[in-house]
């Protein structure tokens, strides 16, 4: 019998994943990035190489963003008298290594889990919002949607993603299992080591 982790589980390990990335400095994310981006690269290829392509002018604007506006020693040559820092690269190539990892464990978690299971995870996770009409059920389905339109939307346009499409369904069924203890024995752990993360802040 194999153990199969909950998608809100699994969701909640990608956060934890996200979250340990942020005070990381650019020698903790070189290693980050050699452990864990060879795994969406071979098990999610096209959804880790279309997250980044639907991103590279925002890694673009990023990197030229830190380059030219941070201030510190410049470089020699041409390069620096355009005000390109040593620090402004470093934080560039910080920031856009942190996106890259962002991305590509997110196109993994969408992989392993497809569309639907990450919105069942979503909905478990968004139980405090039961009692607020249809909220939650809103965010799900309005999520699930723009996921689909991102993968299926023509040429990459981000236009046609603001196109709304009456096609579709007019309802959708979404089946959320219940937590299993091995779920429970990780959120726990999860749950402790954020509050010792926070009370040693």
């Amino acid at each position: 019998m194999t153990l199969k982790l909950h998608p809100a589980t699994l969701l909640v390990v990608w956060v934890g994943f996200v979250i340990v990335l942020q005070p990381l400095a650019i020698s903790g994310l070189a290693w980050a990035a050699l452990v864990a981006l060879p795994v969406p690269l071979l098990l999610a290829t096209r959804r880790t190489y279309l997250l980044i392509r639907r991103a590279r002018w925002l890694l673009f604007s990023i990197t030229v963003l830190f380059a030219l506006a941070t201030p510190g020693e410049r470089l020699p040559g041409a390069i620096g008298d355009v005000a390109v820092t040593y620090d402004g690269l470093r934080l560039a190539a910080e920031h856009v290594l942190r996106l890259i990892l962002l991305l590509a464990s997110l196109a993994l978690l969408h992989e392993h889990l497809g569309t639907v299971g990450m919105m069942a995870g979503l909905h478990w996770l968004l139980a405090p919002l039961a009692g607020w009409r249809t909220l939650r059920e809103r965010i799900v389905v309005r999520l699930m949607l723009v996921l689909d339109n991102v993968e299926t939307s023509p040429g990459g346009n981000w236009r046609d993603w603001l196109v709304v499409d009456s096609s579709g369904p007019d309802s959708l069924n979404l089946a959320v299992d219940s937590l299993h203890p091995l779920d429970w024995a990780i959120l726990g752990l999860l749950a402790v080591l954020a509050v010792t993360a926070a009370w040693s802040v």
